[in-house]
């Protein structure tokens, strides 16, 4: 069962336990670290995926355990290959906190190779970020400009394996659309607001031990009107919500749980999404050069960069929706 929550509840309770499980079409979880159990503990990750038909940027920003991460990947999806990089480094004094507001706060990061600004406003979101020597070959420059638009989002919060005073608490807001400009090397992207999509995942989360994860994405246009697709694996104790769902310029669609099955970790085999009576039967390619997926590595997080094949089909829809074609991405992690 899918609980669908519509009214504004805090995360925790006053023992510090998660109050309730289930998900929401807008924000209505009030999160507040210090009422945690474990406070002190959570683990944060915010992530931004921008495209159109030309380049994809993925930028996560980290707080895990002790460790802070950046991790960036763009890829060429005209002519190919993806170049990646990261940094890890190990909290010696404190955390670079990250903003916990969505229209308010910053985060700056500098160090010998990476000068990093993300800002949160009102009415959207500033990247800038300067990376030297990116992917050990060439420097990364991007200046980026996030407008937000109408819509839902989706949002989530669940115990971790029925203790409830571990937690997972997410939010998938494709909301944005996006200006600027990339460049690496010698190649530069212009992005164009009517052109190019965003979409902001956040995550707060404490756990007793390790998880793997997958979340097949996509963010692109079909028949003119934007759609988004976030297709997960189980994180927690999500009986009353998962993050299995799609969106049509701006509507989210709700979906149960997903099969999976894959070709034990061959990067470069397709992919296979199933649920009910053909409701959802998806397949992802993933794009390869040379043999090889169009893959980036960074540490412990891989992003595989393909197509869907397939299409999804709900008994509210006049026609099933068909999604040969569509840009996406498979996101691996541990976490």
């Amino acid at each position: 069962m899918q609980h669908e929550i519509t009214e504004k509840h805090n995360v925790f309770e006053e023992n510090g336990e998660v109050m309730c499980a289930g998900w929401a079409r807008t924000p209505v979880f009030e999160y507040n670290s210090e009422q945690s159990k474990t406070s002190g503990k959570h683990s944060e990750r915010d992530c931004y995926f921008i495209s159109n038909t030309e380049v994809s940027l993925y930028l996560s920003v980290e707080n895990l355990g002790m460790e802070f991460a950046v991790k960036i990947a763009v890829a060429d999806l005209k002519r190919g290959g993806v170049i990646y990089d990261c940094v890890v480094k190990k909290f010696v004094f404190s955390k670079n906190e990250l903003p916990e507001s969505g229209s308010s706060g910053e985060l700056l990061y500098t160090d010998k190779r990476l000068q990093l600004q993300l800002t949160n406003t009102p009415n959207g979101r500033f990247l800038k970020c300067d990376f030297i020597d990116f992917g050990g070959i060439k420097n990364l420059y991007f200046n980026i400009n996030l407008k937000k638009t109408a819509g839902e989002s989706l949002n989530e919060i669940a115990p971790f394996e029925r203790d409830r005073k571990y937690f997972y608490l997410k939010r998938f807001v494709p909301k944005f659309v996006a200006g600027g400009i990339i460049r690496v090397g010698g190649m530069e992207y212009s992005l164009n607001e009517t052109t190019t999509n965003a979409y902001f995942d956040w995550t707060r989360f404490s756990k007793p031990r390790k998880h793997n994860y997958q979340r097949l994405s996509s963010d692109c246009f079909i028949d003119g009107k934007r759609f988004s697709l976030c297709l997960a694996s189980r994180v927690g104790d999500n009986r009353y919500g998962n993050e299995n769902c799609f969106f049509t310029d701006g509507h989210l669609v709700k979906l149960s749980q997903i099969n999976v099955k894959s070709t034990g970790g061959k990067l470069d085999r397709p992919w296979y999404f199933k649920a009910g009576y053909s409701a959802v039967d998806i397949t992802f390619k993933p794009f390869t050069v040379k043999g090889e997926a169009m893959a980036a590595y960074m540490d412990k997080t891989t992003v595989i960069f393909g197509r869907l094949y397939g299409e999804l089909k709900r008994v509210d829809m006049d026609k099933p929706l068909v999604l040969d074609n569509s840009q996406a991405h498979i996101v691996l992690t541990e976490f």
